[in-house]
């Protein structure tokens, strides 16, 4: 009887190694098929001790099943310790390991010594085989093994499910219950002196609740399922390539596009003559990787893709290099269309790019605005500040030999301008409206907006082909609330860490804030509002941009002043 349950276990077990082999191979995690397959391993091995019928037969099978304990209990301790939200380090994995080993050897070794057995004998109950045996000095490393194995992963889910925000709070729970059911069945027959091992059930249980976890935990994995989105991108293509530049692999998009590749080996150098792959797009990577950033647009019938290059890393370090291929060829078709034009269509063309910018700046300038009128404290903010930048931007240029801004970088700042309060859109209405000064938590709140109006700008402007526009736009609403002196947030930077664009933004938001009337302070007078400044140059402001906001006295005086009237 006994015989038979210890076959259907080791068949449950064997059976959700295919389960998740079958639904979940393309996403796995090595660590957890591992444990799956040596849990299976195990249970297997058990299975034929136990129907032994000789003393030999017996223990070949039971040192093969306590490798399946040791190994099992490893990989537990490393999943446990990945799904927990811990970091694993070597130093960890090869301490556990060297340790499992030594149990390995120890229990493989028995015939020849009696440091793990004293003496042992084959007996049998009910049709089980088990040996009967009197244990050696060495075997307390097992325990140590075991038991501290235990209180250390017991430790890891009780402290993820307390601290930890990173681990999944189901997944803790089930872990929990994976550790409670397992330890209960392992610790029956030793209890109850019954002479038959627990552990085999106790790897089932492990199996089938590990195998609901790891569905589960698949959701949280970014890297594997963002892969899976690059695969099934019709218009996405990749060439990889090692370090020293043998062909690694490609997927259905490159290998359409260079057919050749169908006929390079794996790990072998592409030596393809007469061929646009090797007298084009390599040379182009070789160049690249010599520090040449030069882009690549490859055309082949009709398909254009823009090709890009990034470095494969593996523990931050460069193993490899990678093409990206991005379908263009219908903005490609675009171009060329344009491209044939006659002079009065191009004119036409830029007409409509400036409306159609300008209904851009709108759309951006309405969402600053929309933002802003959540805000009880900060009325007509983003219309003061954005005038007040270009104030400041305009005697910049009058000074710019110091400076060398380019006329771009000048409009991009005035037109970036009224999005640096974005992020107030993510503060709790409660703060926000508050008719008065934030308490502590409040204002904790309330600096978040800044790291938060990056994030939202960039979203805003994911499409803007403007790199330097975006980039001078997130910056001024990431960094507008530093200080010269490092005391300022979200990241505390100083000097000239800060980029210049938040550097000149920050004087025009605080000049604002200093002449205008707020619900919890009246409006300061500009000989007040221009020493609050001056004094604070090279402790909150950039003194050398300060001395030049300093003379923009004149104009900022007589645009505030219109506003009053």
């Amino acid at each position: 009887m006994f015989k038979w349950l210890y076959f259907a276990n080791a068949i449950i077990s064997f059976l959700a190694v295919v389960y998740y082999f079958e639904t979940t191979l393309n996403k796995v995690n090595q660590k957890q098929l591992m444990i799956l397959m040596f849990t299976a391993l195990s249970n297997w091995a058990y299975f034929f001790a136990a129907t032994a019928k000789t003393l030999e037969g017996y223990y070949i099978a039971y040192s093969i099943y306590y490798m399946g304990i040791i190994f099992t209990v490893i990989l537990l301790i490393l999943i446990i310790t990945e799904l927990c939200g811990f970091k694993n380090n070597k130093t960890f994995r090869r301490f556990f390991l060297l340790y499992g080993v030594i149990i390995i050897y120890l229990v493989v070794s028995v015939p020849n010594n009696q440091l793990y057995y004293v003496s042992y004998t084959l007996a049998q109950d009910k049709g089980i085989s088990y040996l009967i045996k009197e244990y050696g000095p060495l075997h307390i490393l097992l325990l140590v093994f075991i038991f501290g194995s235990n209180l250390l992963c017991l430790f890891m889910i009780i402290y993820s499910f307390c601290k930890k925000r990173a681990a999944s709070l189901n997944i803790t729970l089930l872990l929990l219950v994976i550790f409670t059911i397992s330890s209960f069945v392992y610790l029956i027959p030793k209890l109850f002196h019954i002479p038959q091992e627990g552990m085999p059930f106790s790897f089932t249980i492990i199996d089938i609740l590990f195998v609901l976890i790891f569905k589960r935990a698949s959701m949280y994995d970014m890297s594997s399922n963002l892969l899976n989105v690059f695969e099934q991108r019709q218009e996405y293509g990749y060439i990889a390539f090692d370090k020293k530049y043998r062909y690694v692999g490609a997927n259905d998009f490159a290998l359409k596009l260079f057919p050749e590749l169908n006929n390079v080996r794996i790990d072998s150098k592409i030596n393809v003559e007469n061929c646009d792959l090797t007298e084009k797009l390599l040379p182009w990577l070789f160049e690249w990787s010599n520090n040449s950033q030069k882009n690549f647009v490859y055309t082949k019938d009709d398909i254009t893709v823009a090709c890009s290059k990034k470095f494969i890393t593996n523990e931050n370090k460069n193993v490899g290099y990678l093409i990206e291929m991005r379908d263009v060829s219908k903005q490609q078709q675009y171009i060329n269309l344009i491209s044939t034009y006659n002079m009065q269509l191009e004119t036409k063309v830029e007409e409509k790019t400036l409306k159609i910018q300008e209904i851009q700046d709108s759309i951006i300038s309405g969402m600053a605005m929309m933002v802003e009128s959540r805000d009880n404290s900060t009325g007509g903010h983003i219309k003061r500040t954005s005038e007040g930048v270009k104030i400041f931007v305009e005697e910049l240029v009058k000074h710019n030999e110091n400076w060398h801004f380019t006329e771009t970088f000048c409009k991009n700042i005035i037109k970036a301008a009224p999005m640096h309060d974005l992020g107030k859109i993510a503060v709790d209405d409660k703060i926000l409206r508050k008719p008065g000064k934030f308490e502590p938590e409040e204002y904790e709140q309330m600096k978040k907006h800044s790291a938060e109006g990056a994030r939202i700008v960039n979203q805003v402007l994911f499409y803007v082909d403007d790199e330097d526009f975006v980039r001078t736009a997130v910056n001024i609403a990431h960094f507008h609330h530093e200080k010269w002196n490092g005391t300022g947030y979200p990241e505390c930077l100083k000097e000239e860490e800060i980029p210049i664009e938040a550097r000149i933004m920050a004087f025009a938001d605080v000049f604002d804030a200093l002449v205008s009337k707020r619900c919890y302070k009246n409006s300061f007078t500009f000989d007040k509002a221009f020493d609050i400044i001056k004094n604070d140059l090279g402790t909150h402001f950039d003194p050398e941009l300060g001395k030049i906001f300093l003379q923009c006295r004149p104009q900022l005086e007589a645009y505030y002043s219109n506003l009053n009237e």
